[in-house]
């Protein structure tokens, strides 16, 4: 070691002791937030401009303004007609055992870490169940379209 370096590391003064200064933690902390909030603006502006340029005048004809409700055209009159039950039965059927499928992606992690039975045996418990659902379901008519 040279001498100039030997000097500063037995140095006891107390600037050298402390930790980092208030400015040390608050200044890159504040140039972090400022460009997180500035970047999206100025993606944000930049969009808004340059979309005017990209799109154009807007073509509107008569067919472009027709309403439809979920691909098929609305016919003049009520058009708060009732879509049967059985939709959003189907729906909500689909969205339950949906989740109860995603269960099994933690299962599939867990049983490439695990070495035992135990985890497929809790498998097993999972399917049987939601087979005892889908049956239960079947029993009702839910699955029934008429």
């Amino acid at each position: 070691m040279d001498a100039h370096r030997a000097g500063t590391e037995t140095s006891s003064t107390p600037a050298a002791n402390a930790g980092p200064s208030y400015f040390d933690v608050v200044y890159p902390l504040t140039i972090l937030i400022l460009l997180g909030l500035a970047i999206p603006a100025l993606l944000m502006s930049l969009n808004a401009i340059l979309s005017r340029f990209a799109i154009g005048t807007r073509n509107t004809s008569a067919g472009k303004q027709e309403q439809y409700e979920s691909g098929l055209p609305v016919s003049v009159g009520d058009s708060g007609e009732k879509f049967s039950i059985k939709f959003y039965l189907v729906a909500m059927l689909f969205l339950a055992f949906d989740i109860e499928v995603a269960f099994l992606y933690p299962w599939a992690y867990m049983f490439n870490k695990s070495e035992g039975w135990d985890i497929v045996w809790l498998l097993v418990v999972f399917l049987v169940l939601l087979e005892v659902g889908y049956l239960y379901l079947y029993k009702k008519g839910a699955l029934d379209w008429e």
